[in-house]
């Protein structure tokens, strides 16, 4: 019955996280008495908005909340109006993905593409419903502030939750439901040849999840990278994002809006979810080398272990979202940064609690992993609790880990605001300078301290010991979630008070939430970084097991050398081809000169020319993730072929090597630069002019932070993926 009431567990927790994003998503406000939007955020303006509160100015147009929920209605048009254009691009990613690669390669062609199938359509629905509920709070957050600051932080937090909530629920239902599918088509007496063919299968599902989210992140990604790099040349600072700005377009204030909304909380948000997936993965792919385990009948409760610990914490973490604003506004400038501190003090603690309380014998008591032809690698000496001390590793690991990338990149930290400074005071090389130094030297720290934790864990458990940390170290990713939407929909919230050009109470209260959040927001994205490195490394410690390779030899052999070079060739070349999209991209952005026609005129807003470009920079922008995605497979399936086992095993290992290099470098590097952009805002309004300077600076964070470090995942765990599926036909090629 153990098996059975963690699979019960799980399945309830799945509904209710669902359950719990459409209660709130009603909640929002979309009641029938509203015809659209635009007539909902018209009348809830109505009263905030007073002549008294709108900064004077000529182009300011007659009836302000009309004119402000046209531009919000206008915005969610642009961003809604992919949604065709994204499906018929993952239908047709999917169908040339099984011309060229599941029938020639995979021994198991259409269960595979079933499942990736599946696992394509859950990306789409969750893409859609974020997109609406992130679109849909934009101006949520501004109503709620002429409150107060506790309403508004708060109404950012429950969607924020509900987001994290829809994200776990949809990714990790569907991956138990396609898992007991599988086992009841094609598991059989679920022997090791049996369930390694369901463990090929639930790749495919994870493959579908990173084939869609090609097209629902990678596209959107580029795109709205690239309309900022180039709105950065003209939009000098936030202010300067007003109607009454005679340097910049209605098209071109449209399009960073555009950007600014589409590009945030989809991406990283899917980063998460193809990151946890990819770690369910490893622990079916880890487990196949264990008769203990496939033998026993809690084998369900074991492979399914961390999404049982998640959907545990999950429980847990709704106390931290009744505890959302545990310190009053006092009318202070820490106010979002004290609650935000304190959710993650609490969190840290639920999850301790759980990991410390979680019968890990409950699973497997003993177990040990025996490779093919290598020698045994034998845990039957240790305890369960070693699995436990692994988790709990982890767990304390990332909240170092994410403090000294809060510090490094903060607009707090001393060097950063000397950044802003000295780009304020007209020194252009020396952001570029300074950031690759603050890069280079404040990532050493946090990689060092994930060797350090590898190193531990490996002689506590071994690789299995790897997916047990992997799990403790990704387990707070919903306080992570959102604090990352709060710091988004702020600072997008805000900058629609510029657009509008009303400076009001509402404006400065929307501000100190943006300015305090901003610096959490790296939380996510490191989290996601280290939680893939640490499942790389498992996953290739199964392939070790699994296959005739040994570690100490591998690279003897001039296969494992050049599967090094191939794979650190493949991150860095995917890095690049992403950088020269959005160059590309940006360079083409042609509404930089201003219209002709009165700015700000509502008839003007009701232009259908924002929808049109937004569509056409997408398509452009999908060329480029097309690039990357032919690069990479059909590097992978040559190399692969010609290089066999041993090759690939050594391509996996230069892979996640060079991703984690270049992803607490991008992290620090980008991060630093944008923070000491928003310092250098608050310095440059205190003076005569706004300086230039700093633009550089900013695109080249845009390029840095987006383009060479958070791409990076999707494109290692297809290409672990893909070298895993294949395998078998790889062996098979060098016989």
């Amino acid at each position: 019955m153990g098996w059975l009431g963690s699979v019960i567990v799980i399945i309830l927790t799945c509904i209710l996280g669902i359950v719990w994003y459409f209660v709130h998503l009603i909640a929002q406000g979309f009641t029938s008495q509203y015809k659209d939007e635009q007539d909902f955020v018209s009348d809830q303006l109505r009263g905030l908005l007073g002549v008294e509160d709108i900064q004077p100015s000529s182009y300011r147009p007659t009836v302000e909340p009309q004119y402000l929920s046209g531009i919000v209605d206008l915005i969610e048009t642009s961003i809604g109006g992919l949604w065709l254009a994204q499906f018929l691009y993952m239908i047709l990613l999917l169908f040339l993905f099984f011309l060229a690669v599941d029938i020639w390669f995979i021994d198991y062609p259409f269960s595979f593409m079933f499942n990736a199938i599946i696992g394509a359509i859950t990306v789409m629905l969750f893409a859609y419903y974020v997109t609406t509920t992130n679109s849909k709070s934009l101006t949520r957050a501004l109503i709620q502030s002429q409150f107060s600051k506790e309403e508004s932080f708060g109404y950012m937090y429950s969607c924020g939750f509900a987001i994290a909530s829809l994200l776990f629920s949809l990714l990790f239902g569907m991956y138990v439901l396609m898992y007991y599918f599988n086992v009841a088509v094609w598991g059989g007496n679920m022997k090791k040849q049996e369930y390694e063919k369901v463990s090929i299968l639930m790749i495919g599902y994870l493959m579908g999840v990173i084939l869609g989210g090609f097209v629902y992140r990678e596209g959107i990604s580029i795109m709205c990278r690239s309309l900022k790099t180039a709105s950065f040349g003209l939009i000098r600072a936030d202010l300067n994002l007003s109607v009454g700005n005679n340097n910049i377009s209605q098209l071109t204030r449209l399009a960073y809006m555009v950007s600014q909304q589409a590009g945030n909380t989809i991406v990283n948000f899917l980063d998460t979810g193809f990151v946890l997936l990819f770690l369910c993965c490893a622990i079916s792919q880890i487990v196949i080398n264990s008769p203990e385990i496939l033998d026993s009948e809690n084998r369900s409760a074991f492979i399914l272990g961390p999404i049982y610990l998640i959907c545990i914490g999950y429980l847990g973490f709704i106390i931290c979202y009744f505890l959302k604003t545990i310190c009053a506004d006092q009318e202070t400038g820490s106010f979002a940064s004290l609650n935000v501190r304190w959710q993650v003090i609490i969190a840290a603690v639920i999850s301790f609690i759980v990991h410390v309380s979680f019968p890990f014998s409950f699973l497997v008591d003993k177990f040990t992993l025996k490779g093919e032809n290598t020698k045994d690698i034998d845990f039957s000496g240790k305890s369960s609790m070693h699995a436990c001390w692994c988790y709990l590793l982890g767990l304390i690991f990332n909240v170092f880990h994410i403090s000294i990338f809060e510090w490094f990149t903060s607009h707090g930290c001393p060097n950063v605001r000397n950044m802003g400074l000295a780009t304020s005071d007209r020194i252009l090389p020396m952001n570029l300078i300074f950031s690759n130094y603050l890069g280079d030297l404040y990532s050493a720290i946090p990689t060092v301290l994930m060797f350090l934790l590898i190193t531990i864990v490996y002689s506590i458990e071994g690789f299995a010991g790897l997916l047990f940390t992997a799990s403790g170290y990704v387990s707070l990713f919903i306080i992570y979630g959102v604090i990352f939407f709060i710091g988004s929909n702020s600072s997008d919230s805000y900058k629609l008070t510029c657009f509008a050009h009303f400076i009001s109470d509402v404006q400065g209260k929307i501000f100190q939430i943006y300015w305090e959040t901003k610096n959490y927001m790296i939380f996510l994205k490191a989290t996601n970084a280290g939680t893939a490195f640490l499942v790389s490394i498992g996953i290739i410690g199964a392939q070790l097991y699994q296959y005739p390779t040994a570690l100490n030899s591998l690279f003897l052999q001039n296969e494992g050398f050049l599967g090094l070079f191939i794979g650190f060739s493949l991150i860095f070349v995917c890095r690049g081809i992403n950088t020269w999209g959005i160059i590309n991209v940006a360079k083409n952005y042609f509404i930089f000169q201003p219209s002709d026609e009165a700015e700000g005129k509502l008839n003007y807003l009701k232009d259908i020319r924002i929808i049109e470009f937004t569509k056409f920079k997408y398509t452009h922008s999908i060329l480029y993730v097309a690039y990357n995605i032919l690069f990479v497979t059909i590097m992978t399936l040559v190399f692969g072929s010609i290089l066999g086992h041993a090759g690939s095993v050594a391509i996996l290992i230069g892979a996640c090597i060079a991703v984690l290099l270049i992803q607490y470098n991008g992290l620090i590097k980008g991060t630093t630069l944008e923070n000491s952009r928003v310092y250098n805002e608050i310095q440059d309004n205190r003076k005569d002019q706004h300086y230039l300077m700093y633009v550089s600076g900013d695109t080249y964070a845009c390029a840095t932070e987006e383009s060479n470090a958070c791409p990076l995942i999707p494109y290692l765990i297809y290409i672990f993926c893909l070298l895993i599926s294949c395998q078998k036909h790889f062996a098979k090629a060098v016989k």
